[in-house]
Parts: C-alpha cells; sequence; structure tokens
C-alpha cells in the first residue's frame, strides 16, 4: 500500500486564489492527494476539492466570483447601524458578516456533509473563540480517530456534526474583520483556524496520518514590506496573522511527529494582493500554477506518470521548501509581484462610511 499523501492548504485570505493553481498542477502530474487539510482561505479551496470539483470547476467558480466582490462581501451594516444608534463600538463583532461567502459554498459543494464525500478526506480547523480550543471538522470515523470522552483526539476537539460550509465558514472568521461563527443551538462562537494554526501541517500528519504532505503556504516569508500602515486596517491585521503564522510554522517543525513524514512546501510568494482585492484571483491562480510546475518539472516529474509521487519525495528526507529562499526563482518572485491595473484599496469601503457616520454623530 502506497504511503498516505495531504495536500495541506494555509491561510491567506483571498491569495487563497493560488491554491486553485496549484490543483491544476497537482491534477496534470498526477498528485491527486488521499486527504486535503485547509484553514481560513485554504478551507474554502479544501472543501470544494474534496467535495468533487476538479481544478477547472474551481478556476470557473473563482473566475465567476473576482467579478463580483459585492456578493462575497456581505458588510455588516446591522451591527454597524446598532453600534451608532447605541454609541456602543462593543455592538460590532465584525466589519463582514460571512453569511454570504458561506451560502455561496452551499450551493457549490456536491455533498453537505463530511461523511458523503467520495473523492478525499477532508479536515478543516477552526478555533473556538470562548475557550481558545482548537477544533478540527472532519469525518473522524472514517479518518479511524478514536476521540475521547470529551470528543479530543491527540490534543484537537473534532467534530463531524457540521456542514461542510459551516465548517468554512468558521474556519475563515477572521477575528475583527468577519463576525465570529455562531451556529444554531450551539453556545460557542469560532474565529479563524489561522489563529492557531495558519498552515496545518501537524493536522495532516497527527490526524490525517499523512505520510507524505504537499504543502500551499501562502504566508509571511521574512520580507520587508513597508506599505502596511498605508494599507489600512485589514492589511495590518493580515500581516500580524501572517508574521504568526511563520512563528508557528518554525515551531512545527519541531514536532517530533512530523519527523516521520516527507514534507515539501511550496510558497507562490505572492505580499501585494489586499484581502478583499477578488479582481487579482486570474492573476493569483496563473501564480499558484507556475511555481508548483516549476517545482514537479524541477524533481524530474512528467505530466500524467504513475511515477511522480516518488519522484516528488524521493529527496525530501526533511522538510523542504520550494523555492529555497535567496534562491534565483525565489528573488525573481520577490521582485516579480502581481501588477495591479487599478487602484483597489484593501480596506472595503465599509470603513470609511462607518468613520464618517460616526464622526457625524460625535458632531451632533
Amino acid at each position: 500500500m502506497s504511503e498516505k499523501l495531504s495536500l495541506v492548504l494555509s491561510g491567506g485570505s483571498v491569495r487563497a486564489a493560488a491554491h486553485v493553481g496549484v490543483l491544476k498542477a497537482v491534477e496534470e502530474y498526477n498528485l491527486e492527494p488521499d486527504l486535503v487539510v485547509g484553514t481560513s482561505g485554504g478551507s474554502i479551496v479544501a472543501a470544494l476539492y474534496a467535495a468533487g470539483l476538479n481544478s477547472a470547476e474551481l478556476e470557473s467558480l473563482f473566475l465567476e466570483h473576482s467579478r463580483a466582490k459585492g456578493e462575497i462581501v456581505d458588510l455588516n451594516w446591522p451591527g454597524a447601524i446598532l453600534a451608532l444608534l447605541t454609541w456602543d463600538i462593543k455592538r460590532l463583532t465584525g466589519a463582514v458578516r460571512g453569511r454570504s461567502l458561506e451560502q455561496i459554498i452551499a450551493r457549490s459543494l456536491p455533498v453537505q456533509r463530511f461523511q458523503d464525500l467520495k473523492k478525499c478526506r477532508l479536515l478543516i480547523p477552526a478555533v473556538n473563540l470562548n475557550n481558545g480550543q482548537q477544533t478540527v471538522f472532519c469525518d473522524y470515523k472514517a479518518l479511524g480517530l478514536e476521540p475521547d470522552a470529551a470528543g479530543e483526539c491527540g490534543g484537537y476537539l473534532v467534530r463531524d456534526d457540521l456542514s461542510i460550509a459551516q465548517a468554512v465558514r468558521a474556519s475563515i472568521s477572521i477575528p475583527g474583520v468577519f463576525v465570529p461563527a455562531v451556529f444554531e443551538n450551539e453556545h460557542d462562537c469560532y474565529v479563524d483556524g489561522g489563529l492557531r494554526d495558519g498552515y496545518p501541517l501537524n493536522i495532516a500528519v497527527r490526524l490525517g496520518k499523512a505520510q507524505r504532505v504537499l504543502g500551499v503556504n501562502l504566508g509571511y516569508a521574512g520580507i520587508r514590506r513597508d506599505s502596511i500602515l498605508t494599507d489600512g486596517p485589514l492589511e495590518i491585521f493580515s500581516q500580524s496573522l501572517d508574521i504568526l503564522m511563520l512563528a508557528q510554522f518554525k515551531d512545527r517543525l519541531n514536532d517530533r511527529a512530523l519527523s516521520h513524514s516527507r514534507i515539501i512546501t511550496i510558497n507562490p510568494l505572492i505580499y501585494n494582493i489586499g484581502t478583499f482585492e477578488v479582481e487579482y484571483i486570474p492573476q493569483m491562480m496563473a501564480r499558484g500554477y507556475e511555481v508548483a510546475v516549476r517545482l514537479f518539472r524541477e524533481r524530474g516529474l512528467a505530466p500524467g506518470s504513475k511515477e511522480n509521487r516518488e519522484l516528488l519525495f524521493r529527496l525530501a528526507r526533511t522538510p523542504q521548501s520550494f523555492p529555497e529562499k535567496n534562491s534565483p526563482y525565489f528573488n525573481y518572485l520577490l521582485e516579480n509581484q502581481i501588477q495591479k491595473t487599478q487602484a483597489s484599496p484593501s480596506e472595503p469601503g465599509f470603513f470609511g462610511q462607518l468613520r464618517t457616520l460616526m464622526r457625524r454623530r460625535a458632531l451632533g
């Protein structure tokens, strides 16, 4: 029996479109995974792929919504108005409600429950905001996991009772940006899985039992960004999460459980795209595809070959990153960021409009 291969997709907000490009290359090179782990933005791609959509269908779906920001970003006007009327900012629990995105995902999924997945297994982490516990939504029975009386397994709370779309809604809920996810008959609320693990290698190995991991990490790679303060509050917070993800990644590599798995991490090194700049989805998908194909070709893989799994991981005795830091290709990607063709503020108009309304209220 061949070793289990997991695809791990990191957070990265709208930059998760690059995951679609990587999946296109994965299909071309016959590297379809046995399980997929996705957190935050990566959970969207992971869920759709595991539910049965191929890369072409994913690309079509993402292109469709690259021209429909208003359908994705349902600004939390009810919360803002309530905060203004009561003069209590605590009533505003997030700028974006997240319901529209959850509904889009639910409509796009061929199946709705983790137990109905046929293509591959799916694991989606989120964080319980009430107690800080990392929760992994998955079909834990199909994974052969045996939770204890508290529902925990390997240090994670595992759940299979929410729909896939609800799990994604929980995992994408960036604190302060999205309203935390609360579901019917639930007392707890959930926020972005990236708060505890933005690039969940450990979940793939510890819960998914993956011996080989091909990951896509869209996080920070330690390169200086000088425009953060002028990019607005969303990008300040996004950069903060990316820095946290980098620290998490380095810490995870010290986990002894990972030493028994072969791990390759791809980073397309996209830095200049804002949290909600969906208009650049086509370029980000192309970037993910380009970098993945470059890796596969350098490792001697041939499109469609049955030998590709073995070839890809043959030399991966220790965790590897591609492109290697300070290599010519690494520097090329940094110097050639996605070209923006129009002014596109990273901060949604909601914040500016809210500030104006509050200023008027203060002035009487």
